[in-house]
């Protein structure tokens, strides 16, 4: 979004590695550069060359990983360009004691040649700050943005993807993410058995969209609690908003987020969303007026949140309106992009 948005103004080039993101944007006519190896010093080494050939006024980075090989690659450069890192979640602080003390160590190290670091939450800051591995006038807040007009969808499209996916009829959740550990795929599924015992003659169907390393556990846990009846894995999918316009509700049960964009993509999409009262999720939902925060690893709380709007279509739709207008105002892709444009005029 923000290259999209800004090479009117700019020249980007896209450093990254194979696969979907990078099909995605090779329909831009932006130029990709991609990672030949897998390797770390290889990476690093990569980057380097690029930097020393194309010479950039700036580099922005997304992601601790990604600033880790960029730092790294640009330390003994006599012409080094600035340097924005945006931090998505501050997850180094959820590694094991060691772990997590030498990364911060790292971290504090390699912001050396960090210009400003970006963060994408309030609560981000705050930790941030209170790790003390940059000094605050490096530090910047800017939220996540998001196109809404992405997530109008045709009802004739909802209506046929709705029948394609056998949920005519019935009161739909969905769920979008990787999984991860981090994203608490169980405590989804223990709410949802306890919403089929008190509804026993229940229409519900959870969509659970998305990959990742917990896959096969999460199929076995659906079994053990008798719920294949109830539940769709759908895998990675690129049809996101027409899922979202499907769904009655929208589910984020997580452990941490730094801002996470399925509540902007539920408002968006006019769907009350449900979800951890965690970390930046706080930041992009208020609590009962755009949408319901539950306690965290409470598969009773959010089974009570849920069963709640099950029975009230007026509230459902009224929520639902609230988040779109919360989105739009708040967390517009406009102000997201107009904030890193002055953040990059003020660097060069």
């Amino acid at each position: 979004d923000i290259v999209e948005g800004l090479k009117d103004s700019s020249r980007f080039i896209i450093l990254l590695p194979q696969g979907y993101l990078l099909t995605k944007h090779q329909k831009t006519g932006i130029r990709m550069e991609t990672f030949k190896s897998k390797c770390f010093l290889r990476i690093v080494k990569q980057i380097r060359n690029v930097v020393q050939k194309e010479i950039p006024d700036i580099i922005h980075v997304h992601g601790t990983r990604g600033a880790f090989w960029v730092r790294l690659a640009v330390i003994c450069l006599k012409n080094r360009p600035k340097i924005i890192y945006t931090l998505h979640g501050f997850h180094i602080i959820r590694k094991p004691v060691l772990v997590r003390f030498v990364l911060l160590k790292l971290e504090k190290f390699l912001n050396q040649w960090t210009n400003i670091l970006v963060c994408v939450s309030e609560e981000d800051k705050r930790l941030v700050l209170g790790y003390k591995i940059i000094p605050e006038n490096k530090i910047r807040l800017i939220r996540n943005g998001i196109n809404v007009d992405n997530f109008k969808v045709d009802k004739e499209r909802t209506k046929k993807e709705k029948i394609k996916l056998g949920l005519s009829g019935k009161f739909v959740l969905t769920s979008i993410s990787r999984l991860h550990p981090q994203k608490d795929f169980s405590t989804l599924l223990r709410a949802l058995k306890i919403l089929i015992n008190q509804l026993p003659s229940s229409n519900i169907k959870l969509l659970i969209v998305g990959d990742g390393p917990l896959k096969d556990t999460l199929e076995k846990l659906t079994e053990k609690l008798s719920l294949e009846d109830y539940v769709d894995f759908l895998g990675f999918r690129e049809d996101i908003p027409v899922l979202m316009n499907i769904s009655d509700i929208i589910i984020l049960s997580t452990n941490w987020e730094g801002l996470p964009l399925v509540p902007l993509e539920a408002g968006a999409s006019r769907k009350t969303i449900v979800a951890s009262d965690v970390g930046g999720v706080r930041e992009t939902i208020l609590d009962k007026k755009t949408g319901f925060l539950f306690k965290p690893n409470s598969a009773g709380d959010l089974a009570k949140k849920i069963l709640k709007l099950y029975h009230s279509k007026k509230l459902l739709e009224k929520i639902g309106e609230k988040g779109y207008e919360n989105v739009s105002k708040n967390f517009n892709k406009l102000n997201m992009l107009t904030a890193y444009k002055t953040l990059y005029n003020e660097l060069l």
